[in-house]
């Protein structure tokens, strides 16, 4: 992800913590809300239960109430006597009143509709004709029996529901109708639901096709006669299409109070009649346990994700603290800070990062020391090195040793201290120079071999390191400034191979432990003191030496001349004179030859002559 690589950690932190808690609390309130929803539908599913049971009751009691009408004016059809008729209408009577229902009117009605019988007798509703109530002036048409919706009763006026039955004479003349006026409120219809309590809002109704309201049950609203639902249409497609329902309504139950409030409602349309059964209760009283657990759910919820967001902002400031201390202090690292320790406490994966940094940076420190070290030495080194590289002799040693004797205290941060060098043939030690460390000038100072530190030193060939030579008089040399004035001491030798040439001397006035790189610096710097005076020792050799082979050669060119000449010399009184005598004889001889002699002997004499004259021409 693009966008998160460009984020630093604190960000990304920032950014997957506030990502984790939005993606919990979505979590938490989705499965929160279904939890709220399943008990919703579950607490709905329960209003439906009740609500179908109490329709069941209703069927079975409507039902039994029309069979025993039906099987009535059966009989009274067939018989058409009237004491027949009181004995079959009495029967009804006590069924109905085994039933709980309380029968307001017996009415027996002729094909027309006229009432001509009633019980309780009123001669004033014989006559009235009743098919002015639509339902009724249908069923008489149809010759079926049905129950109709809250009607008024005739000349009575009380709101009452038609139980209606048609009789066919044994004449055949006509078809007349056996109708039964019941009063809901007080018969069992309406007792049964009446026990039914649903908390302090629930109550039950049972709604007509019209949508007007038969039964009401306590604690509802008064019930005022022929009083229409809220939901009247909506119950009336209901009971016509037969269809249960559940849900939330928004109703005006208290016209008073004028108090709007959301009910729980459950509808399930009867089956014997277009009659429709609704079980109501207040929204805020049945859903109060849901309710509560919403609240709950909320309350948890937000505490939950305060204290997960509090804990993630703890760890996560911690972390990020930390890492940014071991950021600052990497940085610190990168740019040459090694001085400032790391510390970052914890023994998780940042701890142990930080322990590791800081081991890290003691390392690099020590190394960084040591390289440090080490170049000072080397630079230290290669002061000397060249102090010493332009010492052409042994004449211009004490002045090369004393400069290198110089900078080497310089190094030391001392003021005291002298070079020794070692005459193999006295077997002594000689100061050659010295700073402020002996009494005596520097020629005057030396050691025999094994005599006080330097002697020792020189003899062993070992480095001779003391805290506090004032405690040691065996250390002591005569020629040293008193011992009071002096403490640490350090004394390696001039060591070039296996050949010791002398001795550094370094002195303090203060007690001092010469530490293992002090005495590598000094070895080192004693080792070119040792390389130089080797060098001026055999270069002042070479010299002696091209000095004493030059002078040999002028020995041997004398030589040679001298023997040149004495040659020449004998060449010229000796053998010239011979060959001149020779020459002279052979000239001697062949003027005596005679005219007659052997023609052969004069040339040869002649020959000779010629050979000794050359000879004495090149002797010459």
């Amino acid at each position: 992800m693009k966008f998160l690589a460009n984020l630093n950690i604190k960000q990304k932190i920032a950014f997957l913590t506030v990502a984790g808690v939005i993606l919990g609390i979505s979590v938490f309130s989705f499965l929160g809300m279904r939890a709220v929803n399943q008990a919703t539908e579950a607490m709905l599913q329960d209003r439906m239960t009740t609500t179908q049971l109490v329709a069941a009751y209703l069927d079975e009691i409507l039902g039994s109430v029309l069979i025993e009408l039906q099987y009535t004016a059966q009989l009274i059809g067939n018989s058409g006597e009237d004491a027949d008729v009181q004995s079959y209408i009495g029967h009804l009577e006590e069924t109905y009143s085994r039933l709980s229902i309380s029968v307001h009117y017996f009415y027996l009605l002729n094909e027309t509709g006229q009432i001509i019988w009633t019980k309780p007798d009123n001669p004033e509703l014989t006559g009235v004709n009743m098919s002015y109530y639509p339902i009724l002036s249908e069923r008489l048409k149809e010759a079926e029996y049905d129950i109709s919706s809250l009607v008024l009763a005739p000349i009575t006026d009380v709101p009452v529901v038609l139980l209606m039955s048609p009789i066919q004479n044994r004449q055949e003349e006509g078809m007349g109708m056996l109708i039964v006026a019941i009063n809901l409120i007080q018969s069992n219809i309406g007792g049964f639901v009446k026990p039914i309590r649903l908390g302090q809002t629930g109550y039950v109704e049972i709604i007509d096709q019209n949508g007007i309201v038969v039964v009401r049950t306590d604690p509802g609203p008064k019930l005022v006669p022929f009083e229409k639902s809220d939901h009247s249409g909506r119950f009336a497609e209901l009971i016509a299409a037969g269809e249960p329902t559940r849900g939330l309504c928004h109703t005006c139950h208290e016209p008073i109070q004028k108090v709007e409030r959301r009910d729980i409602l459950a509808f399930v349309p009867l089956l014997e009649t277009n009659w429709g059964v609704v079980i109501r209760q207040s929204e805020e009283e049945a859903l109060a346990p849901i309710n509560e657990l919403r609240r709950d759910l909320i309350l948890y919820g937000a505490v939950l994700a305060a204290v997960a967001l509090t804990f993630v902002v703890v760890i996560t400031r911690d972390v990020i603290s930390r890492i940014s201390m071991l950021t600052a202090a990497s940085q610190r690292i990168a740019h040459g800070d090694l001085a400032h320790s790391i510390v970052v406490s914890g023994k998780d994966e940042v701890g142990i990062l930080a322990e590791t940094l800081e081991d890290m940076r003691v390392k690099l420190r020590s190394s960084y020391e040591e390289l440090e070290k080490r170049s000072n030495e080397l630079s230290s080194l290669l002061s000397v090195s060249e102090i010493l590289s332009h010492l052409p002799d042994l004449s211009d040693l004490d002045s090369a040793l004393g400069s290198a004797l110089t900078k080497t205290l310089e190094i030391m941060g001392e003021k005291h201290g002298s070079i020794c060098l070692l005459d193999d043939d006295r077997k002594r030690l000689s100061c050659r120079v010295q700073r402020s460390l002996y009494k005596e000038k520097d020629s005057q100072v030396s050691y025999r071999l094994g005599e006080g530190i330097s002697g020792r030193v020189a003899k062993t060939g070992e480095a001779i390191l003391v805290e506090d030579i004032s405690k040691d008089a065996r250390l002591f040399h005569p020629s040293l400034r008193a011992m009071e004035e002096l403490k640490g001491f350090a004394s390696v030798p001039l060591r070039s191979k296996e050949k010791i040439l002398g001795v550094l001397n370094i002195a303090s006035h203060e007690v001092r432990k010469f530490s293992s790189a002090d005495v590598q610096l000094l070895e080192g710097i004693a080792r070119v003191i040792a390389a130089a005076v080797e060098n001026a020792t055999l270069h002042h050799e070479v010299r002696n030496k091209e000095k004493i082979r030059g002078e040999l050669l002028q020995d041997i060119i004398s030589i040679q001349e001298e023997e040149r000449k004495r040659i020449a010399r004998e060449l010229h009184d000796e053998t010239s004179q011979v060959l001149s005598s020779l020459n002279a004889s052979l000239e001697a001889a062949a003027s005596r030859l005679t005219a007659d002699a052997d023609s052969d002997i004069k040339p040869i004499l002649r020959k000779a002559q010629t050979l000794s004259i050359n000879m004495l021409d090149e002797i010459h």
